[in-house]
């Protein structure tokens, strides 16, 4: 909201923060929100298991509402299969195989900023151009999101490196930021308004400003953490890179081809279909498909482009960093640190993209 102030000395103008988008929920209310919420939609939330996190779906008999991992960074799987199933049947014939919705809509609550980048490149990839996935776009109309804040990152985040921030102000339905004495719930979209209700109170300006500071907390965090900017143009950087084979069999030296950093990346979005059927029916499915796979790129009659593993290796990187980049504006790549985390081999990707 804007208001127009005029002087003597000529205009001035002054912008105003519309406060009844922002909500305050006490903890001694945040339960009974829960279980409201519960009550309408399948939840699954990120809950501290073994010091590890991990997605959980809702289940009030064993819920605590301690056991919400909200402070903390993003779980050890991504929000990916949600949306994107590993596996699933996309056509039938004869009769055609037409995707429905759930009778009961999910709601992934605590989702981050570097998992809403894997719905920005799924949606590129699955809902833009000449056909639109209808099994990924029915599943994402079916799901409300609901955003919190990092605001400690730890040592495997980058998210800044990729033009992200550690908090979310748009992609979702509500963006939730952990105060004190309860949760700053920001209105993002008209559905996420409904969800709104009796149990919360009206935010004051002190709480806003508590959520910019603890905002830019972390944000200091992870420019100390991750000093040096990327490549201004990563994307050509990589591409006259390409054929210096010494860097890349040295980047991939200790690699066991285990595809832990594909498995758990948000972003990646390859599949492959397959058809089984008899005399009266068939089927196609559909499961996730990996670029290191030695088949991967193998075309008819048998040839294939990328025969040796540094050769799928250096593509990945193409993938991410350098096509869906030239294409689309940004990188399919959301800086969650997953891919090192998970790698058996402790490949850190920051370390390669920062010799580039």
């Amino acid at each position: 909201m804007k208001m127009r102030c005029f002087f003597l000395t000529g205009e001035m103008e002054f912008v105003f923060f519309n406060l009844l988008d922002t909500y305050f929920l006490p903890n001694d209310r945040r339960s009974a929100w829960f279980t409201r919420l519960a009550g309408s939609f399948n939840v699954f939330y990120p809950a501290l298991i073994e010091d590890r996190i991990h997605w959980q779906k809702y289940n009030q008999a064993d819920f605590q509402i301690e056991k919400l991992a909200l402070k903390q960074i993003r779980a050890a799987e991504p929000i990916k299969p949600f949306l994107f199933a590993p596996r699933e049947r996309v056509a039938s014939f004869p009769e055609p195989l037409v995707p429905e919705p759930s009778p009961v809509q999910a709601l992934l609550f605590g989702v981050k900023s570097c998992d809403l980048r894997g719905i920005a490149v799924h949606k590129k990839m699955f809902m833009e151009g000449e056909f639109a996935d209808p099994f990924y776009a029915q599943r994402l109309m079916n799901t409300y999101l609901i955003a919190a804040d990092c605001p400690l990152p730890e040592n495997s985040c980058f998210c800044n490196l990729l033009g992200l921030n550690p908090f979310v102000s748009e992609g979702v339905d509500l963006s939730l930021t952990v105060l004190e004495e309860g949760w700053l719930i920001e209105v993002i979209s008209e559905r996420g308004k409904n969800l709104i209700g009796a149990e919360f109170q009206p935010s004051v300006d002190k709480m806003i400003a508590r959520r910019q500071a603890q905002r830019e907390k972390a944000l200091q965090i992870l420019k100390t953490q991750n000093p040096k900017d990327l490549h201004s143009n990563l994307a050509q950087a990589i591409a006259e890179r390409t054929k210096d084979f010494s860097f890349w069999n040295q980047a991939a030296s200790g690699c066991v081809e285990c595809f832990g950093c594909l498995i758990t990346c948000p972003t990646c979005f390859c599949y492959l279909l397959y058809d089984n059927g008899n005399a009266e029916r068939f089927e196609r499915t559909r499961v996730w498909d990996f670029c290191y796979v030695p088949m991967y790129a193998r075309v008819g009659g048998g040839a294939n482009p990328r025969p040796r593993f540094i050769q799928r290796f250096i593509n990945r990187f193409h993938c991410k960093f350098m096509h869906f980049k030239n294409q689309n504006g940004f990188y399919a790549c959301s800086g969650c640190g997953r891919c090192f985390t998970t790698c058996m081999g402790k490949i850190d990707i920051r370390n390669i993209l920062g010799k580039l």
